[in-house]
């Protein structure tokens, strides 16, 4: 065949291929927003911010379909799509943490995950990172308690840290990891949410959340997520930590999870609403399989007056 006869399937091809391409860069041009915090005042109480969240932020594995699986980005993806609030889920075992979600494991160590969150930082100085650490599953072969373990880890990276029981201003914050723990300590250590409910609503000095996970329907959420965004609105003179989880799952007759009947129809709700949202503080919105563009419309709602 001559090449002349290639002709007129490329040039109906090239206008597609331009297409696609001004597609894919726009996309990912989108998805990167790593430093948008930097454009915040160093006064800026944390609390006053909207920040995007993933729950169960590592949890990228699962055995069966919709039961394990919270996120589909990385937690690296996740840094650069602009996620500040992660929900860490490890698993004691050997003196040492593995990341788990339930008995299931994620193929990852907490010490990879502290590996790409520092690497951000020091890419990334003005960020900073709010972790929510929780003992998951069952520890084994342990000659300490959780604590300890952790302790043992933020001594290595002491420099990385913020551990103290009082909310930060961002600015005392930039290049940090913020400590929300959600375990037992024998001295006041990090944020305590020790006492967090799962019934709809907690809230305690330095925190409300919204967190009600087993739900009938995806509907049922909503409406608690919705009821609970609206409560932060009322509530903002104050000075909590709104953490609004609009994760959860459906069981089967077996009682078989489904998490993602809840994700799906409830992402799809928060965008919604949030693209009609007036300039509010709503805390951190913490989501099953976060998109960038989920996380923009989160973040952006600290400059919307400003726009």
């Amino acid at each position: 065949m001559k090449r002349n006869e290639f002709m007129p399937f490329w040039i109906l091809l090239k206008p597609c291929l331009a297409i696609l391409g001004c597609c894919l860069l726009g996309r990912f041009a989108h998805a990167e927003n790593p430093d948008w915090m930097s454009r915040l005042a160093d006064e800026s109480p944390i609390v006053s911010l909207n920040i995007p969240g993933t729950h169960n932020s590592a949890a990228l594995h699962e055995p069966f379909p919709k039961t394990a699986k919270c996120q589909s980005m990385t937690i690296d993806e996740q840094l650069a799509a602009g996620v500040r609030f992660f929900d860490i889920r490890c698993c004691h075992q050997n003196d040492q943490f593995a990341i788990y979600h339930g008995p299931i494991s994620q193929r990852l160590t907490f010490d990879h995950v502290l590996d790409s969150m520092e690497a951000f930082l020091i890419a990334h100085p003005r960020e900073t990172l709010l972790l929510s650490i929780k003992e998951e599953y069952r520890s084994r072969n342990t000659t300490r308690s959780f604590a300890q373990t952790l302790q043992s880890v933020i001594g290595r990276r002491d420099g990385s840290w913020y551990t103290k029981p009082t909310l930060p201003e961002l600015g005392s914050v930039r290049g940090k990891m913020v400590l929300i723990r959600r375990f037992s300590s024998p001295q006041p250590w990090g944020i305590s949410a020790t006492n967090w409910g799962h019934d709809g609503f907690h809230k305690s000095d330095q925190l409300f959340v919204q967190d009600r996970f087993s739900v009938p329907d995806a509907e049922t959420k909503w409406k608690a997520v919705s009821r609970a965004l609206q409560h932060s609105c009322q509530d903002a003179p104050s000075n909590r930590l709104q953490l609004h989880f609009t994760s959860g799952y459906t069981q089967n007759r077996l009682g078989v999870p489904d998490i993602t009947a809840v994700s799906g129809p409830v992402n799809q709700r928060l965008k919604n609403y949030l693209k009609a949202a007036e300039v509010e503080r709503y805390g951190c919105i913490v989501m099953d399989f976060i998109t960038p563009d989920l996380a923009a419309a989160i973040y952006r709602m600290n400059f919307l007056a400003q726009e």
